[in-house]
């Protein structure tokens, strides 16, 4: 689990994730990867 790997628990991991939607919500490369995301998917 990528929690694991950085050595965080998954609710802090969670919260940044969460923080990449608001940085970049705009970015023409994030729009297209979250693109083939599921829309349940917490980024």
């Amino acid at each position: 689990m990528v929690s694991n790997v950085l050595e965080v628990d998954q609710d802090d991991l969670l919260k940044q994730v969460k923080t990449f939607k608001k940085k970049y919500a705009d970015d023409p490369d994030y729009k297209k990867l979250r693109a083939v995301l599921p829309k349940d998917w917490p980024l």
